[in-house]
């Protein structure tokens, strides 16, 4: 389903798995517990570790880097790994004292190999490793996008070498003087030589693609966009081709598994929070004496309507919003000891009644007010294309962006919804919601 552009991802990701089995045999060794034990810590440290290491994002080779923060959230990763080998030795191998130097020493050992390996990496990545050399055909807006796309994304080692110019138009662009146009050309062949290009993405239709030789890797645009960004370049073309694949590949085993997944995912996470959201209740009625409950009128499937269901966090009487500023400004009007469950995303729990009744899924486009529906319908071109499927608890947009508050915001939002009805799986859909849930008890949900 998803393509790469870059090996790196899977070489950390090898990398890791040696790190993390390897450390923890040698001082599972060092140690002297039995074999049995020093299998099941290596099994738990492995799965847990990576498992953590992917959804706390350092396997997102867009975005990789080796600033202190993700220092910092790399050590907490490996912290977090191992809670369940220690609760396995407390319980089942080990004594205190001995569970606390052996889970000590293998923290230090696999966080002091895993940073100074992404250290030298990005060493490699950035002084080393050769660009890999981008030809896009094509001078129009979506070239423009694409090669804007590209220079943003610096780990992906890729640079821009030209564009040509495929027609007369758009002379506007072709007069840039920080880009290369190539003009009147009848052969790619000797510019591709020249150049050492690598890639070669098709923004605008045309016969000089037959001169590109065999060695070059070609991609339309829209693909390669969605590579890059994982999100769903948006245009007539590509809408048409969306709603042709949305018409004629449904699958009833997916809707049949999805429906499955989400009264499972949906009772689980009710059971489980059910304490936490009583004394939540509980406390939101104590502080007014009115209902700590609250339904909000959200757009779903097909544009049909239904009532939201939310734990109130703020006053009463003064949760409904005005506009998308008002929302941005919410701390201000938020109950004081409900800020860090609007941060965890506890006050939508009850959502999962929606969930089971039907109305909503786990997984999916974020439902909107009508209001907004009605604004962004009229002013976003396609908008409506994200009502196709039901609206999700979470979704791709909700763990890969922030909330949008500006039109360009929203637009980036529908690009990454597009792309979730595209490549929707439920495999995917567990990542996406195991990803949602450790974002949100981390408190770092955007």
């Amino acid at each position: 389903m998803f393509k790469s552009l870059s090996k790196s991802t899977t070489i950390m990701f090898l990398f890791d798995f040696i790190v993390l089995s390897l450390s923890t045999f040698i001082w599972a060794s060092i140690f002297e517990y039995t074999p049995k034990a020093i299998v099941i810590l290596c099994i738990t440290t492995v799965l847990t570790g990576l498992a953590v290491l992917f959804l706390k994002g350092h396997y997102k080779i867009r975005e990789f880097n080796v600033n202190m923060k993700n220092a910092y959230l790399l050590f907490e990763g490996v912290v977090m790994t191992h809670v369940i080998p220690a609760a396995y030795l407390l319980i089942f191998a080990s004594s205190i004292t001995s569970t606390i130097n052996f889970i000590a020493v293998n923290i230090i050992t696999i966080f002091i190999i895993l940073r100074l390996y992404r250290v030298f990496y990005h060493f490699y990545l950035f002084r080393i490793k050769r660009e890999k050399n981008i030809l896009i055909l094509g001078s129009d807006h979506r070239a423009k996008v694409i090669a804007d796309e590209i220079q943003g994304k610096k780990a992906l080692r890729m640079r821009v070498a030209g564009f040509v110019q495929v027609n007369e138009t758009n002379e506007e662009f072709a007069q840039d003087d920080n880009v290369l146009i190539y003009k009147d050309v009848n052969d790619l062949s000797q510019i591709i030589k020249e150049n050492e290009i690598d890639i070669v993405v098709i923004a605008q239709a045309t016969e000089l693609i037959i001169t590109a030789p065999r060695s070059v890797a070609i991609y339309k645009m829209p693909d390669f966009y969605e590579m890059v960004t994982g999100k769903y370049y948006i245009d007539e073309k590509t809408i048409t081709e969306l709603y042709y694949q949305f018409a004629t590949q449904r699958s009833y085993a997916y809707d049949f598994c999805k429906r499955v997944y989400d009264i499972i995912a949906a009772s689980i996470i009710l059971i489980v929070t059910l304490p936490v959201t009583a004394y939540i209740a509980i406390r939101v009625k104590l502080t007014d004496g009115a209902s700590p409950f609250f339904s909000q009128t959200r757009v779903g499937k097909n544009g049909k309507t239904f009532q939201c269901y939310k734990l109130r966090t703020m006053y009463v009487n003064d949760y409904v919003p005005k506009n998308a500023q008002m929302l941005n400004d919410g701390a201000d009007r938020t109950i004081p000891f409900c800020k860090w469950i609007r941060k965890a995303k506890l006050d939508e729990i009850p959502q999962m009644v929606n969930i089971l009744k039907g109305e909503m899924s786990i997984v999916g486009p974020r439902a909107e007010w009508e209001k907004f529906v009605n604004i962004y319908t009229k002013d976003l071109p396609f908008y409506e294309c994200r009502m196709w499927v039901k609206t999700g608890w979470t979704g791709w947009a909700h763990i890969c962006m922030q909330a949008a508050y500006s039109l360009d915001e929203e637009r980036e939002r529908l690009e990454y919804d597009l792309y979730y009805i595209k490549h929707r799986n439920v495999l995917w859909e567990i990542a996406i919601l195991i990803k949602a849930v450790f974002l949100a008890v981390g408190g770092r949900h955007k």
